[in-house]
Order: C-alpha cells, then structure tokens, then sequence
C-alpha cells in the first residue's frame, strides 16, 4: 500500500501477443495451375464415383392428412368436445381402450389447439409422427406412429394411430 492514499500507481499490461512475423507484409503468391496434359511421371489420384444414399421412403400424402385430423379428433375428445366413440375410427383397439378412460387433467387451462403435424416414412406402411399444439399458455409436443390398415366401415381411410404421446 503507498503512503500516500492519493496517489495512485498504473501498472503496465504485459504483451501476450505473439511476435510479429516479417513475412506477414509481403503480399502472397499463390500457386497457379496450368492446364497441362499429364506427363505420366507421378500418379493421379483415381476418382471413384459418388456413393448414391439410398432414398428415404416417402410419406403417403392421404397418411399426412390422416395423421392432421386424428390428432384433432384425440386432442377433441380429451377436452370432451367430442364423444369418446370417434377415437374408434382413428386409433388402433389397443391404444383406445387406453386412452378412452383419460381425461383432461385441468379443465380450465384451456382448449387445446393443432399447431402441426409431420410424418417421416419408416417404410411403406407406417409413418413417425411428430408436431405441437398449445394448450393456454403452454406449446406441448405429439409424437406417435401411424400404420397402413386395411379398410374398415369404421375406419374406410385404411390408416390408424399405433401409439401415442401426448405431452
């Protein structure tokens, strides 16, 4: 601590800065190529042909627009805006039988409302689904797996939800 309280000493910042090289102000000088016939004297390099990826499986356009209105209807009926028997015509028995005794936990937060919906093909038959909805205030997710069925009176669009996850 100095004597006197006023006076107030500044030290010098050391140079962390590395050296400054001398060939960094001269302008460089890149290579050029001529275009030249190969003298044969060094190897080229071989090319191999490009690897093609093998092409996803695409989405079946009547899955998509499956997949959008039954959320719908599932996101309906547990708001009890719609009755329990149409879950039948857009879930698999299993996943109804599930999913028919549950209710939405808080009544007063809100409606909830279909943000989107995507598939992603796993083959032909069956599809990933994914997307949002809000519920009040809250953005949650939907995630589950739609599968090709044959057609039924009760389900006549040939697709059913296999699982879901509401969130």
């Amino acid at each position: 601590m100095p004597d006197n309280p006023g006076i107030r000493h500044v030290l010098r910042i050391p140079l962390y800065e590395p050296p400054v090289r001398h060939n960094c102000d001269r302008p460089r000088r890149y290579a050029t190529r001529r275009a030249t016939a190969h003298d044969g004297r060094s190897p080229r390099p071989t090319r191999t042909a490009p690897v093609a990826t093998p092409l996803a499986p695409t989405v079946d356009p009547a899955a998509a627009a499956f997949a959008e209105r039954a959320v719908r209807v599932v996101l309906e009926v547990l708001d009890r805006r719609r009755p329990d028997t149409q879950l039948e015509a857009v879930l698999d028995p299993v996943l109804h039988d599930a999913l028919a005794p549950t209710r939405s936990a808080h009544p007063d937060a809100g409606s909830a409302i279909l943000l989107r919906t995507r598939l992603r093909a796993v083959d032909a038959d069956t599809a990933e689904l994914f997307g949002s909805y809000t519920r009040g205030h809250r953005v949650l997710a939907v995630a589950g797996r739609v599968g090709r069925t044959a057609p039924t009176r009760r389900a006549p669009h040939g697709w059913l939800i296999t699982s879901l996850w509401l969130g």
